[in-house]
């Protein structure tokens, strides 16, 4: 066996049906196999650099590299059938022995062993210098690639699976690469994209980065040399616009954080109208200063100002002093960070959110959901389960309140959102392939009709096999605590999405004081994890589906695929969308849709909800009761009273002795920070909005436990 066969045989036994597939498409593999099923492969010549095969009247060329450089002489370009047929019989025929070890080459990785199949294949990408990089992609190119990697600030940028192969899934930019050996243009992509060769060069430099690889920084652009040299306008002009651009944001935040500390000094009782515009102008400046997220939170504050001078139901002074002390705990960290000379991304924010090219995406339809937003927008938010990803997605249809002829509802049975989908409807328990999707940092799937649906049949088996529901609810509150420890985390909405699989489901109840119904789900620990669904004219079909379902009608092994959000006691409670039933012939129960078999006992249900009176449900805000320390909450208590009645040069000394106090005892139980905190030399409003901060923290971490977790 020559050199070259001995590694081609090495690079065709890590491949599957999937890098068939990314190596050209799945039509053009199906017929492949069909060929070969009526012809055989035949090598009819080999040496050190190639192997010639004969497939039909097609002679195709392969070296070392594999099938993705293969030549055949067919009039086809590209990655023809024929080529295809060639590797999968060359695959079959050189299989069924043992494949032939190959030379130590970083190049050519060799099988790798039992305990390890896909070391040779990490070690021939962790082998690759800058210098090949850099002449695979170009200058440009690599510059790209290293910056892309620099922004990957997420632990899960880059997802690393796979058993014969490498499977190199990056998150940003959405894109999956297949490694089978070989040198770099041997990734293979999932689509066909401009300019592959930064995309593969970005691949191997985060794999490298999250080995603990120091990455080689590209050399400057002939641009930033002579900026970097010249001492004329042009330099001068570009430095005169970054020290301008860090002055305003340094006065911006000087004047931000003096205008909080006014607030509460001045008591949020006694707001004036001058307040709420000097909050409205500060939003303004800080978008104009590129803080995206300070200046969301400063409108927002600027609105809750406005409320509350005119005398609103929804204002409320304790929510806005942790707004205000959120914005205070927000400055620290831009100041922390501008000393340390980076700006991360998740505190500066984005101004709008982009959209990014993910070529093609699996997606599995779980349903929808229709709702009303308290600004006035009404939409239909369709949930999917990516398998590739192994995240869910979301793909949302809305419009403001008052336009006429849109109804969420029905939109729900309308055609779109892409070309192929017939409706929403479809969708649901459906095996979907998107062409062309574009994806957002949140998980959101843009709705525009430029991407292609091609819908599949999906039975629950293979849909319950790859949701990786959670049995035991402990781990919902560990896995929720530890995303969201920081109350300046970045936010990722769609992690709040899960697949539960209940041991066992309690009888629902509809609680009247509360609008709100009530379905106890239990683990296999027999903790009970609440499902409620508040009621409103979008949800009054759920709560009918679900007040119809017997505890022991449902089929062991049933998944609920939920929302999860904080209690009003500070733990978690799970708003159900749709059932996945073992072995039922529709794979998933749209909830708010879907139509029960025993529709007798639902007409009743709903018959009766029809009937209720429809008033909103008691604000959260309103219900919420801490688990905290009794201490803490005393001082918590204590810093709302002075906040709400400010702070006055004859007050100001008693009231810090009372804090001082509350801080001693919080000293005593291991939370010291308060101490230094109170004992600080600022102003008695900063003093406030970060004790205040601080204990919104602590709430945070210690409600992280399972509440209402006892067993049933």
């Amino acid at each position: 066996m020559s050199a070259a066969l001995e590694q081609l045989a090495a690079v065709l036994a890590r491949f599957d049906e999937e890098a068939y597939v990314a190596l050209a498409n799945r039509g053009l593999v199906r017929r492949a196999r069909k060929d070969l099923e009526q012809q055989r492969v035949e090598v009819i010549d080999q040496s050190a650099a190639q192997v010639v095969v004969r497939f039909g009247a097609q002679h195709i060329r392969f070296d070392g590299r594999g099938p993705a450089h293969a030549q055949c002489d067919c009039p086809a370009s590209g990655i023809c059938q024929h080529i295809l047929a060639a590797a999968m019989g060359l695959q079959q025929a050189l299989h069924s022995e043992p494949v032939p070890a190959t030379p130590a080459d970083p190049g050519n990785p060799g099988p790798g062993t039992e305990a390890d199949p896909l070391a040779p294949l990490q070690a021939a990408l962790l082998a690759m210098p800058a210098s090949d990089l850099v002449r695979h992609a170009g200058k440009a190119g690599y510059r790209w690639a290293w910056q892309a990697v620099q922004d990957m600030e997420s632990e899960h940028a880059l997802t690393v699976s796979g058993t014969r192969h490498l499977v190199l899934d990056l998150q940003r930019p959405r894109i999956t690469l297949r490694y089978m050996g070989g040198g770099l243009d041997a990734l293979i992509a999932d689509a066909e994209l401009p300019q592959i060769e930064k995309y593969r060069v970005a691949a191997v430099l985060a794999f490298q980065r999250a080995h603990g690889r120091e990455l080689v920084a590209p050399e400057p652009t002939a641009r930033q040399r002579s900026q970097s040299l010249d001492l004329g306008k042009d330099h001068a002009a570009v430095a005169a616009r970054d020290a301008t651009l860090d002055e305003s944001r340094a006065r911006l935040r000087v004047a931000l954080r003096s205008l909080l500390c006014e607030s509460v000094e001045l008591g949020l009782a006694h707001l004036s109208r001058g307040m709420h515009e000097r909050y409205a102008t500060l939003a303004v400046w800080a978008q104009g200063a590129e803080y995206p997220r300070l200046a969301l939170l400063v409108r927002r504050i600027a609105d809750h100002v406005e409320l509350l001078l005119e005398r609103a139901g929804g204002a409320d002074e304790l929510r806005l002093l942790d707004e205000l002390s959120i914005a205070c705990g927000l400055l620290g960290a831009l100041d922390a960070a501008t000393a340390r000379g980076t700006l991360p991304r998740h505190l500066a924010g984005r101004a709008r959110s982009r959209y990014e090219e993910a070529a093609t995406l699996e997606l599995y339809g779980l349903g929808a959901q229709a709702w009303r937003s308290p600004a006035g927008y009404v939409g239909l938010t369709m949930i999917f389960w990516s398998p590739t990803e192994k995240a869910f997605l979301s793909c949302t249809d809305a419009r403001p309140q008052a336009q006429r002829g849109f109804d969420p509802v029905a939109r729900y049975k309308a055609a779109g959102p892409w070309a192929g989908l017939g409706a929403p409807a479809q969708a649901t328990g459906r095996r979907i392939v998107l062409q062309g999707a574009q994806v957002n940092d949140a998980g959101r799937l843009s709705a525009a009709d430029s991407a292609s649906a091609t819908v599949l049949p999906l039975d629950a088996t293979t849909l319950m096999q790859h949701l990786q529901p959670c049995d035991a609810w402990a781990a919902l509150h560990s896995a929720r605590g530890e995303r969201r420890a920081s109350l300046l985390a970045a936010p990722d909405p769609m992690k709040d999405w899960v697949a539960l699989r209940p041991s066992r489901f309690g009888e629902a109840r509809f609680d009247e004081a509360r609008q709100t119904l009530v379905w106890p789900l239990f683990d296999r620990e027999d903790r009970v994890l609440l499902a409620e669904i508040p009621f409103d004219e979008y949800s009054r079909h759920a709560i009918g589906r679900v007040e119809a379902l017997a505890p022991d009608g449902l089929p062991d092994g049933t998944q609920v695929v939920a929302h999860l959000r904080a209690s009003a006691q500070g733990g978690l409670v799970a708003a159900p969308l749709s059932l996945v039933r073992p072995g039922a012939a529709a794979g998933v129960d749209a909830l708010y849709f879907d139509d029960a078999a025993d529709t007798g006992i639902v007409s009743a249900v709903l018959e009766r909800l029809k009937r209720r009176v429809l008033r909103p449900a008691p604000a959260e805000a309103a219900m919420r009761t801490s688990t905290a320390p009794p201490v803490l909450r005393e001082l918590r208590h204590a810093l709302q009273r002075q906040a709400e009645r400010g702070t006055t040069a004859g007050q100001d000394e008693p009231a810090r002795a009372d804090l001082a106090r509350h801080a001693e005892g919080l000293a005593d139980i291991g939370l010291t920070a308060f101490r230094a905190v109170l004992a600080d030399g600022t102003r008695a409003g900063e003093r406030i909005l970060r004790a205040n901060y601080l204990c919104l923290q602590y709430e945070r971490l210690t409600t992280g436990e399972l509440e209402g977790g006892t067993p049933g």
